[in-house]
C-alpha cells in the first residue's frame, strides 16, 4: 500500500487564543487608561524580546536561560491577560527543566504561533475605541 501525493494533507495549527479583557479594564481602571497603556505596551515589548531570548537559547540548548526567560514570560503575560500566552510559556519552562527536546521542540513551536496571535490580540483590545 503506497502514498500518492494526492493522499497528502497539510494541516494547520491553529488554536484559539484567551485574552482576558477583564485584566485590562481592572489595569486602566486602577492605573488610568494612559499609565496602562504604557504598562501593556512595555510588557508587549518584553515579551517580544523574550521571545527572541528563548529562540538563542534554544538554539544554544542552554536550557537554564531557557527556563529562566520562558518563566518571566509567564509573569509577563499574566500581567496583561494573555491567558493562553502565560500557561504556553510554562509549558515550555517545565519541558526546559525536565531537558524534554521533542516536547520542547513542539511546546515552543506553539508557543511561537499563540504569541504572535496574542500579541495582535492585545495590541487590537487596547485600539478599541471606548
Amino acid at each position: 500500500m503506497g502514498c500518492v501525493m494526492q493522499d497528502v494533507l497539510k494541516l494547520e495549527m491553529r488554536e484559539p487564543v484567551r485574552v482576558d479583557p477583564d485584566r485590562l479594564v481592572e489595569l486602566c481602571v486602577s492605573m488610568g487608561e494612559a499609565r496602562a497603556e504604557a504598562l501593556i505596551t512595555t510588557a508587549m515589548e518584553e515579551l517580544a524580546r523574550g521571545m527572541v531570548a528563548i529562540e538563542d537559547a534554544y538554539v544554544a540548548q542552554n536550557m537554564d536561560v531557557l527556563t529562566r526567560r520562558a518563566d518571566l514570560l509567564v509573569k509577563t503575560a499574566e500581567n496583561i491577560g494573555m491567558t493562553t500566552f502565560s500557561r504556553v510559556a510554562d509549558d515550555v519552562a517545565a519541558c526546559g527543566r525536565l531537558r524534554e527536546g521533542v516536547s520542547l521542540g513542539a511546546t515552543l513551536n506553539r508557543l511561537r504561533r499563540i504569541a504572535d496571535r496574542s500579541l495582535s490580540a492585545v495590541w487590537d483590545m487596547q485600539n478599541m475605541p471606548g
